[in-house]
């Protein structure tokens, strides 16, 4: 689900942690994006789960991943945001995570990359023609960061433990997984469309899944 962050929420939805944790923001740009963000995940899921959005609620696994409590279906969800667009992914029943990047010049790229990376995608970034290095390295980033928020670890995974593709599709772009073997099995990462400008891709557990595309716009969501 895409969600312009520069539209506000016609009417706001948040508990007593999120206001508290919109409040904290020092920009009031990055205050609203938030609120929008987190109203949207709201509604949306209120959508798909037939409920209230200011009646869901939330806990956390002890590395951070929300859950939703007492929910009439098991529901997984994700979501990224970046500049002033977001993803919101949903799914049933299995883990999925979800990254957005806005495709950006980078000081030092290679630098992250040599922090981020594995050695095989070092490789790959470095065989890249210098006009298309910044595209393949934002391919590289939102499949690893999609596949680290679907397995729930965050920086307890090795970032450089892990192999994705950085062609522009497939049904299948994890390649490898040094750190936990058995986990290569367990998820499919793939790319999504998305505007000109941003990058994004989603990890799923298992495969044999479809991807629905949606827009969500001042409360209304468009397939």
């Amino acid at each position: 689900m895409g969600v312009r962050l520069d539209e506000p929420p016609i009417a706001v939805s948040l508990d007593h942690d999120e206001q508290r944790r919109a409040e904290r923001f020092v920009f009031d740009r990055d205050r609203r994006r938030y609120v929008a963000a987190h109203t949207a995940l709201r509604v949306i899921l209120g959508r798909f789960l037939g409920g209230y959005p200011a009646d869901l609620q939330f806990a956390y696994e002890p590395r951070g991943k929300p859950r939703l409590v007492n929910a009439p279906i098991d529901a997984r969800f994700n979501l990224s945001h970046s500049a002033d667009r977001a993803l919101i992914a949903v799914a049933i029943g299995r883990e999925v995570g979800i990254d957005v990047e806005q495709t950006r010049t980078i000081e030092d790229l290679t630098g992250m990359a040599e922090q981020s990376f594995s050695s095989a995608e070092r490789e790959w970034l470095r065989q890249t023609p210098p006009e298309s290095r910044v595209e393949v390295f934002f391919r590289i980033w939102t499949r690893k960061e999609s596949f680290i928020k679907a397995v729930g670890d965050g920086l307890h995974f090795p970032l450089d433990g892990f192999d994705v593709s950085a062609e522009p599709a497939g049904s299948q772009l994890l390649l490898a997984c040094d750190a936990a073997p058995n986990e290569l099995r367990r998820w499919t990462t793939r790319a999504l469309p998305c505007e000109p400008g941003f990058t994004a891709a989603i990890t799923v557990e298992g495969d044999g899944f479809d991807v629905r595309l949606a827009t969500y716009s001042a409360g209304t969501i468009e397939s």
